[in-house]
C-alpha cells in the first residue's frame, strides 16, 4: 500500500512555535529534523488507530456478553 509519508504526517501535526519551525526547516539542507517528525507522527498515528481497534473489539465483546446474560435471564424465567 503506497501513502506519502510526509502528507500523512502534516494532517497530523500542529507545530507550536510554527515561526521557528518555519525558521529551523528553511536551514535543514539534510531533511533530518523533518523526517524525525514524519517518523514520530507516524507511529503516533499508528499507536492511535492500533488503540481505536482494541477498543472497538473491547465494546463489541462487552456487547456479546450482556447479549448472553440476557439470554441466560429469559431461560431461567420461562
Amino acid at each position: 500500500m503506497a501513502f506519502d509519508k510526509r502528507k500523512i504526517a502534516n494532517s497530523f501535526y500542529l507545530p507550536k512555535n510554527s515561526i521557528l519551525r518555519a525558521l529551523a526547516s528553511l536551514m535543514d539542507f539534510t531533511g533530518s529534523e523533518s523526517r524525525e517528525f514524519t517518523e514520530k507522527i507516524l507511529a503516533r498515528s499508528d499507536a492511535d488507530a492500533m488503540r481505536a481497534d482494541w477498543e472497538a473489539v473491547g465494546a463489541d465483546m462487552w456487547w456479546a456478553i450482556a447479549q448472553h446474560e440476557k439470554r441466560l435471564q429469559k431461560g431461567k424465567t420461562k
